[in-house]
């Protein structure tokens, strides 16, 4: 196989578009630059029973080509080799001919990766920042609790961590509760949710802003046949409404163990 040239410019083609998700390839090596998301459009069926089918548009296809020549010299037995020939992604799975792949743009003008690489749903690209002080205090802790207000968490057994303030209602004829948090809260929330999923995937969603949309990706029903993440839109008074077995909500006692003072 010929090396393609390689390019410092790894970076993904612009923000989420209409229907798309963020993605991300299973790396051989963390850290940068081998953890690059993706945006693309998720076919309703997984391959193996785990990864994602991605269509990308040309833009990503473009951007995707230019990372996987960046990563391949560090593990060329688990990056393939890509390139677009004319309007053909082209994808280099080894040497021999059967592992040329062409992919030729569907009716939308997307590549459809089918079953080309482990691609699972992810969150935004990272920064060195969301890397740096996880499991720190979480940045809410700057935030006044409103009139109304009440702590509550989605990780009980830190409290101290991730208690979050958010006015809460009851389910009609359930025990569960609904929390709603003004939007400065709901980021500080995604921001937790993201950081800790990082270290411990199995155990947190993913949770990001798509513009003014919540977004909140399961990680554990992310793998299942036809699911999408849920988009959380802000009600007409401004808040996110979490009101779903998705991702659940508890109060805080005040004298929980290690509660911050600012909180108490």
């Amino acid at each position: 196989m010929s090396t393609l040239s390689t390019t410092q410019d790894s970076s993904a083609a612009g923000d989420l578009a209409v229907g798309e998700y963020w993605i991300e390839l299973v790396p051989a090596v963390r850290g940068e630059p081998h953890q690059v998301s993706f945006p693309a459009v998720i076919e309703p069926y997984r391959h193996h029973g785990l990864w994602v089918r991605p269509r990308l548009r040309r833009e990503v296809a473009e951007a995707m080509c230019r990372w996987l020549n960046l990563v391949y010299p560090v593990d060329p037995d688990w990056y393939p080799l890509a390139r677009l020939e004319g309007d053909l992604l082209v994808v280099f799975t080894g040497d021999a001919a059967h592992h040329r792949h062409e992919i030729g743009p569907d009716i939308d003008g997307r590549y459809p990766l089918g079953e080309l690489g482990r691609w699972f749903l992810s969150g935004p690209p990272r920064t060195p920042d969301r890397d740096a002080d996880w499991p720190a205090a979480p940045r809410a802790l700057r935030y006044r609790r409103d009139p109304g207000e009440a702590l509550v968490t989605c990780d009980p057994g830190t409290p101290a961590r991730s208690a979050f303030p958010a006015r809460i209602e009851t389910r009609e004829g359930t025990a569960g509760r609904v929390a709603m948090f003004r939007l400065e809260i709901a980021e500080a929330v995604a921001d937790y949710c993201i950081r800790a999923n990082q270290e411990f995937p199995d155990d947190y969603p993913l949770a990001y802003f798509d513009g003014d949309t919540l977004v909140h990706v399961h990680q554990h029903r992310r793998t299942c046949d036809g699911y999408l993440p849920w988009r959380i839109e802000a009600m007409p008074d401004g808040t996110y409404r979490i009101d779903g077995d998705e991702w659940s909500f508890r109060p805080v006692h005040r004298k929980s163990e290690g509660m911050p003072h600012a909180f108490r």
